[in-house]
């Protein structure tokens, strides 16, 4: 259990009386995902003329909320992980991007971190009968800042589940309580075509049993859930899981049984999904959720022998650098913990990092497969550290490979109108 620090009970309030307990000029942290305090979001639309110079910050978001369209000189957002709900904003210059990894959060809104915090915002199950709640969904980049920020204000929702693991606060570390009773947040599925079921087919061959594995967003990660029927004594240490793990948990095919730590429970930081997923996490020892700290720690992951990392891309090169954050120069998303899990691999034994991608983008006009990343793309993991490469047409295996030679099997696997391209461009290299 998490240590007791401010030796009183918190107060019960409104969102509003919280929001106006805020310094007019700080930084408040939210967290991401499906764990967004709407009605402390609800409450900063109120209440947002009281502000000289507000700075909110958080990670992935989900919510298309109104709080966006009102974002100024006054209340500013930061975020670590660029999304659709925010994109426009993000051009228009409203929204500001911070390049970091997932496992850099807790210590860069530190006391002593670069950006620390003024407050934080969580979202909280009810107590039990000792005072504890859990943060339900969202634990990986709140927990930590949540125990040691001057201000806690938690939104106390009826319908958030209480997650077990390095999850839990008492009653007495939170300042302000906030009643909700709201549906939480849902991570809409990515559509799953015939295409993402081909590339997660091919995937599925790369993972053995007793494999332990992590995954990022996206169609074909959730399409690979499909693929592992038929697999024995897999392990998850993931930096999420959504909606596909509960029926591979149910039927024990992800059992966790060889893991050397955690044993026979998953391990993650963010749950995404819906209702059902939101149920079934509830009070489950099966899955253990922990801050970034823990979850994207390489230290901590090196020591799962076969762990998996697989992660999608927007382009990858001839050379195997992966761009997973940019298109054209422009930020579309973050790094997430992508670059965190594949330092654990390199450290790891018989670790195994792997990028699934369709062959093209553009309705099929553009290649993602390409000789050089273009301009202005960010390298989010560099080609040292690309293991597989997958698309709808197979598997490169780039690991111990020249260059020429990783050249040639990225080539193999992009689309055929492509090919030709691609090798030219090799032929001049």
């Amino acid at each position: 259990m998490p240590a007791m620090r401010r030796n009183a009970q918190p107060k019960r309030v409104s969102a509003r009386e919280a929001v106006r307990a805020l310094p007019t000029s700080g930084r408040v942290l939210f967290p991401p995902a499906c764990g967004a305090t709407l009605a402390l979001l609800d409450a900063l639309v109120d209440e947002r003329s009281r502000f000289q110079a507000l700075d909110l910050c958080t990670g992935l978001i989900f919510v298309d909320h109104p709080l966006w369209q009102t974002l100024g000189d006054n209340v500013r957002l930061t975020t670590w992980h660029l999304a659709g709900p925010v994109l426009q904003q993000a051009d228009e210059g409203r929204v500001e991007f911070l390049p970091i990894r997932m496992s850099q959060a807790p210590h860069t809104f530190a006391a002593h971190g670069p950006l620390p915090a003024d407050a934080v915002f969580i979202q909280v199950s009810p107590p039990d009968a000792h005072g504890y709640v859990s943060l339900g969904v969202s634990v990986s980049t709140t927990i930590d800042l949540a125990r040691s920020a001057p201000l806690v204000v938690a939104e106390v929702n009826q319908q958030t589940p209480r997650v077990l693991g390095n999850s839990l606060l008492h009653l007495s570390e939170i300042d302000y309580l906030v009643d909700a009773d709201y549906p939480l947040v849902e991570y809409r599925q990515a559509r799953i075509g015939d295409l993402e079921r081909a590339i997660a087919e091919y995937v599925a061959d790369l993972i053995p049993d007793g494999a332990t594995i992590q995954m990022g967003i996206g169609a074909i990660p959730e399409a690979l859930m499909f693929f592992l029927d038929g697999k024995r004594d897999l392990g998850v240490h993931s930096g999420m899981i959504s909606d596909g793990f509960v029926p591979l948990i149910e039927k024990g095919v992800i059992n966790n049984a060889r893991k050397p730590i955690d044993r026979y429970k998953s391990v993650t930081g963010e749950v995404m999904g819906g209702p059902d997923l939101f149920r079934f996490v509830h009070e489950n020892p099966l899955i253990h959720t922990d801050s970034v700290t823990y979850t994207h720690n390489p230290l901590v992951i090196r020591r799962i022998d076969n762990f998996i990392s697989i992660n999608s891309a927007v382009e990858i090169d001839l050379g195997g650098q992966v761009n997973s954050e940019s298109i054209g120069g422009r930020q579309i998303s973050g790094l997430g913990g992508q670059f965190d899990f594949i330092e654990a691999v390199l450290h790891g034994t018989n670790g195994v990092s792997i990028f699934a991608l369709p062959s093209t983008a553009a309705k099929g006009k553009i290649s993602r497969i390409v000789s050089r990343l273009g301009h202005g793309a960010v390298v989010s993991t560099p080609r040292y550290c690309t293991d597989y490469v997958v698309t709808e047409y197979g598997v490169a295996s780039l690991k111990g490979k020249t260059m020429r030679r990783r050249a040639e099997a990225l080539t193999a696997i992009a689309h055929p109108d492509f090919r030709d391209d691609l090798a030219n461009s090799l032929s001049k290299t």
